[in-house]
């Protein structure tokens, strides 16, 4: 039985373009966070009005945008550390 030994290899950018790459990741990561955020704020602003002005379709449509909020902000946590696992950090 042969047996390999594969070390863990470390993703790295390319020589010069680091720095691009972080600026593109920083640049997404706070991007997709910000427009979490904001739909957030419209969701529970659609409910709030939706209530007080006895718009029950607006605060129908507030609830569910909250829930597809959540999700998305437990999609982006997701996908982040699935990211970092096959990137990896402090090589």
């Amino acid at each position: 039985m042969i047996m390999l030994d594969i070390n863990n290899v470390c993703a790295q950018a390319p020589t010069g373009i680091a720095q691009y790459t972080d600026l593109l990741m920083s640049w997404v990561k706070y991007g997709v966070a910000a427009v979490i955020i904001i739909a957030g704020f419209i969701s529970v602003g659609a409910m709030v009005i939706g209530r007080i002005g006895s718009m029950s379709r607006a605060a129908q449509a507030g609830a569910s945008g909250l829930v597809y909020v959540v999700f998305a902000a437990v999609a982006y946590v997701t996908i982040y550390g699935i990211l970092w696992a096959i990137v990896g950090k402090g090589c």
